[in-house]
């Protein structure tokens, strides 16, 4: 199978949903995504779309759908497709996914209401340039009727390509008579009639003798054999609706012309973020392979567009940076060796100089040192009333001049950070904008570097060949800005970029080379505990099973707990029974043993993720762990951390709150733990209006307590622990879209109680529905939600017709409004509190942000007043229908402090 020869243009139009249908049904094993989506039909679907457009090197190329809903053919006859069955939920699960892939490849998707795909393909056929040469990927034999010297039809999948030749073979008339012999025949799984009584070898033989179907339905009484001749004298009607009904429309109005349809470079990231998400290793693999390597010429045309000015003596760096303060706004990108806040090392800097030049300094022991080129650009940059700089990864960049001893101002733009809030999914990323907005290509670190084991240090590579990469992307952050912030402005999204997301770079990067002192001793004493616990409950576990056997091992626990011990099978895996934790906790209403599974599993973890990783983390020089705060990490906006995961400290149990007490202040310190009371349910109050919410928060009742009054109609002295427990569960769970199932789990009780729960709680809490049901039919008008300050997620699925994806997104749409509402707010409270310790000159800074609360180290003699200022800012900082209240804690460690 291959391209055809010819002069014209080569096109190829995909049919969606005849290629998903056949990827879903292909003869392989099911395939699941990590998360547990099915993947087959995505899977064999990407090998088709990518080895179809490999092999046809099409010039234009679109991919159609059927629209969803009636078409114009339900309407001329109310039958067509009754009996088909219900699309399968494995399939629904998948369409947004092959769109997602679609999307990636940067091909346009038509589908036309009242339309089916093979009338939008018809249409397309008929519009086509009359020298192109055109490949229709599909099976239907529908569409064999299009067929012609220049029209083909191909199976993607099993590599057949048909022709005139090869569709007269197939049903005994060339293609313009196909329709007839279709429109005697029927259609089955389109509940077309056609004539009973007529097959498709006889229907040939008449259509072949009679030429078509009007002549052969004028001649009925002529046809020799009787049974064919009472069906056409009796269904003539019949054949010509069925006829209608299998007659392709080739005028529907598509709104788009082929210049729209011209096959464009993929989206090479977002491609790979979508095969990591699905788990399909070998696209990954194969896609680096497959990335343009440009030719000699094309490569040197790329590298001209910028002009790059190699600065490699000391005596140039004063008039570098002369020219460098002259400039309006100054792209800066960094590259650098190592990991970590502190740990790495500033192997080079260049300066953007307009949209086709750039400088570039590369740094070494030898040469210049990264402390003289500080020195040298302090005045430009560093100075009141200094020149605006740019930057991808900023946060990086003032880390790494920070420890040269510049200090860098806020950025005045950050391209990572524009793109995240333009696309939170990080679907699309930087290189996609690029192409977009500039139509080239920008090349990632990896392009250069290599990635995996594989890749080399920025050190090890050739000065010229870093130099020009780094002078793209300063040429380019210029070139983009412009368009980025004209999206920015459009989405509503600038006053969040500018006064909430860039500054904040300034706060995590301080915060990042602060760091936080661990005490080792703690952690050591903490690890020989948790061993000697480990070793017990190891012992209980084998007694349990009544055999020794390797507990991290999940087909050794299998064993023991489906094959010896009986127990009911939850879940199924392609390796076995599931054995993860939620199985384990419903095991463990039928055996002890799954309970000390659990309990061993969750030590375990404790003690391998954080007590004994801690220690290597801390830096030589600074005796501290620095961990790194990603700002562009969540959907929601939330900052995440790593090295080590601060965020994921366990506190719910004794052994994981323990964890903290290695944290500790430096001497003459003390550790100050802020802390958002209740913000996710002060945030459901404040958008809720609620009247019931709103009174308790305003006169500082227990929310949970009050809760329980209103859902068991008991005075809230009268609500018992259990109750106040459930309330507290119903409560948080409402956030996050809990089902019955779910708080049935938590609670131990059963489905029918917990739905019951849940419906008194909305009936008393009717502006909590209100709010919901807004949200989620507002998100699904608008295609996205938003938070207070404008910070947006895209959730597609919203409009899929696979229930399970559907319910997903709607928990996603509303818990995206609180908790990213959440993280505007701790975000802007960050900002308020730095602001504030900087006009004291406190000697107080900020250390950790973990979920919603801030850890600040304190001067032991500024802790009373550090305090009162902390909770006066945080309070303050946005102001919502109720009122926000700040826990304040103090302690020698986070422990005491929290």
């Amino acid at each position: 199978m291959g391209r055809r020869e010819g002069k014209g243009p080569a096109i190829v139009i995909i049919d969606g949903t005849n290629a998903l249908y056949r990827a879903f049904f292909a003869p392989m094993r099911d395939l699941r995504a990590p998360d547990g989506t099915p993947t087959k039909a995505t899977y064999v679907f990407d090998n088709m779309l990518r080895k179809t457009l490999r092999e046809e090197q099409p010039d234009y190329c679109v991919v159609v759908f059927d629209a969803r809903g009636p078409t114009f053919r339900h309407e001329a006859y109310p039958e067509y497709k009754a009996h088909r069955e219900a699309q399968p939920e494995d399939l629904s699960a998948q369409l947004p996914l092959v769109r997602q892939l679609v999307e990636a490849q940067r091909l346009p998707i038509l589908e036309v209401e009242r339309y089916e795909a093979d009338d939008v393909i018809a249409t397309l056929v008929r519009r086509a340039p009359k020298d192109a040469r055109i490949s229709i990927v599909s099976t239907d034999r529908d569409l064999m009727q299009l067929v012609s010297s220049r029209v083909n039809l191909l199976d993607g999948i099993r590599d057949r390509r048909y022709g005139p030749d090869e569709v007269e073979k197939r049903f005994g008339v060339p293609p313009e008579r196909v329709l007839d012999v279709r429109a005697l025949v029927g259609d089955t799984s389109d509940n077309i009639p056609g004539v009973k009584g007529i097959g498709e070898k006889g229907a040939a033989e008449l259509i072949r003798e009679w030429g078509d179907l009007e002549s052969l339905l004028a001649h009925a009484e002529e046809v020799k054999a009787k049974r064919a001749r009472t069906a056409l004298m009796e269904h003539a009607d019949t054949a010509r609706l069925s006829k209608e009904l299998a007659s392709l429309h080739d005028d529907v109005s598509i709104g788009c012309d082929w210049s729209d349809f011209a096959r464009r470079e993929p989206d090479r990231e977002k491609l790979r973020a979508l095969y990591r998400r699905l788990g399909f290793k070998r696209q990954l693999e194969s896609l680096d392979e497959e990335a343009p390597v440009p030719s000699e010429g094309e490569g040197a045309a790329e590298a001209s567009a910028v002009e790059v000015d190699l600065v490699t003596e000391r005596s140039q760096l004063g008039s570098l940076a002369g020219a460098l303060s002259q400039r309006p706004h100054l792209p800066i990108v960094a590259v650098a060796d190592g990991e970590g806040p502190v740990a790495c090392r500033l192997v080079g800097v260049a300066f953007g100089r307009g949209r086709d030049r750039a400088s570039y300094v590369p740094l070494s022991p030898a040469g210049t040192s990264p402390a003289e080129l500080a020195r040298a650009l302090a005045p430009a940059l560093a100075a009141p009333g200094s020149v605006a700089w740019s930057g991808v990864d900023t946060k990086r960049v003032q880390g790494l001049f920070a420890e040269q001893g510049l200090t860098l101002a806020s950025p005045w733009f950050d391209a990572d950070v524009a793109v995240h809030l333009l696309d939170s999914s990080g679907a699309r990323q930087l290189p996609a904008f690029a192409e977009e907005l500039l139509g080239r290509r920008l090349r990632s670190w990896e392009d250069i570097a290599g990635r995996g084991a594989r890749a080399k240090a920025a050190a090890e590579l050739p000065v010229d060949e870093v130099a020009r990469w780094a002078a793209e992307q300063a040429s380019a952050l210029e070139a983009l800005q412009p368009g980025l912030s004209e999206r920015l402005e459009t989405d509503g999204l600038t006053e969040l970029f500018e006064e909430v997301e860039l500054p904040l770079t300034r706060v995590l990067a301080r915060m990042e080379r602060a760091g936080v002192r661990v005490d080792p001793q703690v952690l050591d004493a903490l690890s020989a505990e948790y061993e000697v616990e480990l070793s017990r409950l190891e012992g209980e576990i084998h007694a349990l099973a009544g055999e020794p056997f390797l507990i991290s091992s999940p087909k050794q626990l299998q064993g023991i707990l489906f094959e010896k011990l009986k127990l009911p099978v939850i879940r199924k895996t392609k390796t076995g029974y599931s054995t993860d934790e939620g199985v384990l906790e419903q095991l463990a209403a039928h055996h002890e043993l799954p309970a000390r599974i659990l309990a061993y599993r969750r030590l375990a973890k404790l003690k391998n993720t954080y007590v004994d990783a801690l220690p290597p983390l801390v830096h030589e020089a600074t005796g501290r762990i620095h961990p790194t705060f990603h700002q562009l990490g969540a959907a929601t906006g939330r900052l995440s951390a790593a090295n080590p995961n601060v965020q994921n400290i366990p506190i719910r149990s004794e052994a994981g709150i323990r964890i903290r007490e290695a944290f500790v202040a430096e001497e003459g310190f003390r550790l100050l733990s802020a802390d958002y009371s209740q913000i996710e349910l002060r945030i459901l109050a404040h958008y809720s209006g609620d009247e019931s919410l709103v009174e308790a928060f305003r006169l500082g009742e227990d929310i949970h307590r009050r809760t329980a009054a209103e859902v068991w109609q008991v005075a809230p002295e009268d609500v018992s622990d259990d109750q106040r427990a459930r309330a507290k569960a119903v409560n948080f769970g409402i956030i996050y879209g809990l089902s019955s199932f779910g708080l049935a789990n938590q609670l131990g009780i059963a489905s029918a109680e917990a739905q019951e729960t849940i419906d008194t709680y909305f009936e008393r809490y009717r502006g909590v529905r209100r709010f919901i049901d807004e949200t989620i039919e507002g998100a699904r008008d608008r295609g996205y939600v938003h938070t207070l300050l404008g910070r947006r997620r895209r959730l597609p699925d919203l409009g899929s017709r696979n229930r399970t994806l559907r319910q997903a997104a709607e928990r996603m749409a509303v818990n995206t409004v609180i908790q990213g509402t959440a993280a505007d707010l701790i975000k802007k409270a960050m900002l308020a509190v730095d602001a504030a310790l900087e006009d004291r000159g406190s000697g107080a800074r900020m250390i950790l942000q973990v979920h919603d609360e801030l850890v600040l180290e304190v001067p032991a003699a500024e802790v009373d007043a550090v305090g009162e200022l902390v909770r006066e800012r945080m309070e303050g900082v946005l102001p919502l229908g109720v009122p926000l209240r700040v826990d304040v804690g103090v302690g020698d460690n986070w422990r005491e402090a929290h």
